[in-house]
């Protein structure tokens, strides 16, 4: 994983993710086969 430093008392780190056919493959609610998916999402740490 990365991170970065952006203060001397803050630190963010990024997350992705990729999910390959969910389930299977199953089908929604509207019928469609659920495709394959990703994620994203940002962690952060601060010190007081």
């Amino acid at each position: 994983t990365y991170q970065a430093q952006v203060t001397p008392w803050m630190i963010i780190q990024p997350d992705i993710q990729g999910i390959v056919a969910p389930s299977g493959g199953v089908r929604d609610s509207k019928g469609e086969r659920v495709r394959n998916e990703a994620t994203f999402g940002l962690h952060t740490n601060v010190n007081f």
